[in-house]
C-alpha cells in the first residue's frame, strides 16, 4: 500500500505527544510542555520547518548532554532595564520562554527592559515569544543569532547565521501585529524538509562547498544559503548576529561553529520589551495600530491584487483551520518521529 503524504493529528494529541516524548527523554513535565507547545504552534500556522521536524534533533541532543534534561535557567546580572540569562543548556524554548517572561516583569517597572539569554538551544518559533510579550499588552522584540549557515553577500563560506528576527505589536482584536522572518532567503529547516523528501530548492538560495548556486538540498546542506535581501538583508544579518551573540557574551560565526561542533550550543537571544505606557497610553496604542492596520487592509490595490495580507495574517488563518481539521505531517516526518516513538516506547497518537 502506498503511505499518504501526509498524517493528519489533532492539535492537542500532537502537543500531548511532543510532550511525552520530551518527557520520556528524561525532560520535567514543565519543560517538556513548553517546548511541545512551541513546536506545535510552528505546525499550527503552518511552518512545518520549526514543528515536529526538530524534535529528532532535539532528542538526540538530550541523549547526548548538549541539551540539558535538569536546566535550570538562572539570572546572572541584572539591572532596572536589563538583565543576562544563564539558560544552564535548557531546551532552547524553556530558555528563551525564561527570558521574554523576565522582561515584561521588568519592563512593568522601567518601562522598557532587554534580557540577553544564553547558553540555551535551538528556540524555534522567533516569533511565539514576542507574541506572549504582546498579548499581554507590551510590545515585544527578538533576535536570536544561529550557528554559522549563511554566507555573506559576496561570499561563499558558511559564516553567519539566520540570525532570525520578530516583533509584535498589540493590536485591537483578537490577534497582535506579529512579523517573524529569518535573514537567510531560506530557512534551514527548509532545506532538510527539502531533503527528506527528496525536493528541489528554488533557485538563487543556497550555494554549495564550492560556493556553486545550487537547488539540490543535500548539496545546500554542505555549503551555505544566502542572505536575503541584498546589501540590506546581510547587513541586517550581519548586525543581529553580533547583537544576539557578542553583545550578550556568547559567540557568533566561526568561534559558534566550533563550540556546536564540540557539543556546546554557545549562542544567545536578545529579548526587548516596551511598556506603551511609558511612552504614551497604554490602551490608545492597540486602538492606533488596529485603526493602521485597517487603513493599510482598505487601500488601492494594484491590478490583479485580491488583498493586502498583513504579517501574521496568513499564519493565524492557518491555525485557525488546522485547529478545526487537524494538522498535516508530512510522511518522511511522521516516520522518522514515530521511530524515536519506538526507541522511547512512547505509543503514537491517535490519527
Amino acid at each position: 500500500m502506498t503511505p499518504s503524504p501526509v498524517r493528519i493529528i489533532h492539535a492537542d494529541h500532537l502537543r500531548q505527544f511532543m510532550t511525552d516524548l520530551f518527557t520520556a527523554a528524561g525532560c520535567a513535565r514543565e519543560d517538556a510542555g513548553i517546548a511541545a507547545d512551541v513546536l506545535a504552534e510552528a505546525d499550527l500556522r503552518g511552518y512545518g520547518t520549526h514543528g515536529l521536524l526538530r524534535l529528532p534533533t532535539m532528542i538526540r541532543r538530550l541523549q547526548s548532554g548538549m541539551i540539558n534534561r535538569a536546566a535550570r535557567p538562572r539570572i546572572l546580572q541584572e539591572r532596572p532595564g536589563s538583565a543576562q540569562v544563564d539558560a544552564d543548556r535548557a531546551l532552547g524554548p524553556v530558555g528563551a520562554l525564561f527570558g521574554a517572561r523576565l522582561a515584561l516583569r521588568k519592563a512593568a517597572e522601567a518601562g522598557t527592559a532587554a534580557v540577553g539569554v544564553v547558553n540555551g538551544d535551538h528556540i524555534g518559533l522567533a516569533g511565539y515569544y514576542v507574541e506572549q510579550i504582546a498579548r499581554a499588552g507590551y510590545v515585544g522584540l527578538l533576535t536570536s543569532v544561529t550557528q554559522p549557515l549563511v554566507h555573506p553577500l559576496g561570499g561563499s563560506a558558511r559564516l553567519l547565521g539566520t540570525n532570525p528576527f520578530a516583533v509584535a505589536l498589540p493590536a485591537a482584536g483578537p490577534d497582535p501585529l506579529l512579523l517573524d522572518f529569518a535573514t537567510s532567503e531560506i530557512a534551514y529547516g527548509t532545506v532538510l524538509a527539502a531533503q527528506a523528501r527528496g525536493a528541489l530548492l528554488p533557485g538563487g538560495v543556497a550555494v554549495d562547498a564550492e560556493g556553486r548556486p545550487t537547488t539540490d538540498p543535500a548539496r545546500a546542506a554542505q555549503g551555505a544559503l544566502a542572505p536575503f535581501g541584498g546589501h540590506k538583508g546581510f547587513g541586517l544579518c550581519l548586525v543581529l548576529g553580533l547583537l544576539a551573540g557578542p553583545l550578550l557574551g556568547a559567540k557568533v560565526g566561526g568561534p559558534l561553529g566550533d563550540a556546536v561542533r564540540a557539543g556546546h550550543y554557545d549562542k544567545g537571544e536578545l529579548i526587548i520589551a516596551f511598556d506603551p505606557a511609558a511612552f504614551g497610553s497604554a490602551d490608545t496604542f492597540p486602538q492606533a495600530v488596529r485603526a493602521h492596520l485597517d487603513e493599510v487592509k482598505a487601500s488601492r490595490k494594484l491590478p490583479g491584487v485580491e488583498s493586502i495580507r498583513l504579517p501574521g495574517e496568513r499564519a493565524w488563518a492557518e491555525r485557525a483551520e488546522r485547529l478545526d481539521k487537524g494538522v498535516p505531517i508530512a510522511a518522511e516526518v511522521w516516520q522518522e518521529v514515530a521511530g524515536v516513538a519506538e526507541k522511547l516506547q512512547v505509543p503514537l497518537p491517535p490519527i
